[in-house]
């Protein structure tokens, strides 16, 4: 694996093309920052928006190969591009790292772990080490690497949609709350309506429940519907938006005009604390907890289901800051580290 990044042709890997939010918001932050952050570089990806869509067979994961071989012949330098958890070492990732070392590696804005076997971690340490350029997203995973690279927090905090002018911390008088579900918690829609119902109590306020993921097989809409049908049954006023129709800026807005947050999807908690709004995480993956101990975010506002979330209600119409930006780590420091961590001109 060499060291040089000038006049390298460089191929962005990621989630790319599963129709996910955050995976999507990583792609477009890449390719609009590529001039700092792969300075006089070709910087491209090889997945469409739409490219994983298919259900899972022996075509598709021949597609996903003759791609991969695409990219790989074309490319002289591999940047895996946030979301990435490396847990273990398998698939195209494997096989990139045995056949193609002489090419360029980094992984930025990675988790690493949690592993299911302690020869997962050595695996994935030493493949690691490895790597031209290593930054990772949280303490956890720092710690896992044992230092050996750079802390900088989520890719999503380069986004320009995050940055004045773009950014707005005004939202609508009697905006309500907006719910992000995920399908990967495999948690039923039943029982996640009963849940928030619990939590919202006699609340009445409108409810958005935003779908992140709009994969047709394996996304958020159906069970977003599922919570919305509940809601509406016991009388509540709920819509529905799905990622898929609205697009990353409609996701941010919708966020961004909201008085609260609850959200299982990590980007959705991301994406609200980057535009100011107050949010709670429901914690089903370890990336989500990391995320919330690395900006101080109060513990009343990370909890393991949906009905614990009522304490966090009175952030509505709060004038208490401690409420209103329930984190230590104001958004403007977490966006600066990720500029000072990540654009670098010069390495």
């Amino acid at each position: 694996m060499t060291g040089t990044t000038a006049n390298s042709r460089v191929q962005l890997l990621g989630y790319f093309g599963w129709g996910n939010f955050g995976d999507d918001l990583f792609l477009e932050t890449c390719q609009d920052r590529a001039s700092s952050l792969w300075p006089a570089s070709q910087v491209r990806a090889f997945e469409g928006d739409t490219s994983n869509f298919s259900r899972r067979s022996v075509r598709t994961r021949v597609r996903r190969l003759g791609t991969a071989v695409q990219g790989a012949m074309w490319a002289t330098s591999f940047a895996y591009c946030g979301g990435s958890v490396f847990s273990e070492l398998a698939g195209t990732s494997a096989l990139r790292t045995r056949l193609f070392s002489s090419h360029r590696f980094e992984a930025l804005g990675i988790s690493v772990g949690p592993f299911a076997h302690v020869d997962d971690h050595r695996a994935v340490v030493r493949v690691l080490s490895m790597f031209d350029r290593v930054v990772v997203r949280d303490r956890e995973s720092y710690d896992r690497l044992s230092g050996a690279c750079e802390l900088g927090g989520d890719l999503a905090a380069l986004s320009r949609r995050f940055s004045p002018p773009w950014l707005s911390t005004d939202r609508p008088v009697g905006a309500g709350i907006t719910i992000c579900p995920s399908s990967a918690a495999e948690t039923k829609g039943p029982q996640l309506t009963e849940a928030i119902a619990n939590a919202l109590g006699s609340t009445d306020v409108v409810i958005t429940v935003l779908a992140l993921n709009s994969h047709p097989h394996l996304g958020d809409l159906r069970i977003a519907e599922d919570i919305a049908t509940g809601l509406r049954d016991q009388g509540r006023a709920v819509r529905v938006l799905d990622y898929g129709s609205i697009g990353i800026g409609g996701v941010i807005e919708v966020l961004r005009s909201s008085r609260l947050v609850w959200s299982q999807r990590l980007h959705g908690a991301i994406a609200s604390y980057l535009s100011g709004v107050p949010t709670a995480i429901v914690d089903h993956h370890e990336k989500c907890g990391a995320f919330a101990r690395d900006i101080g975010l109060d513990q009343r506002f990370l909890v393991r289901g949906f009905e614990e979330l009522a304490p966090t209600l009175t952030a509505i119409d709060s004038d208490d800051s401690a409420l209103a930006e329930p984190w230590t780590r104001s958004a403007a420091d977490y966006r600066d580290r990720a500029a000072r961590i990540y654009s670098r001109a010069a390495y």
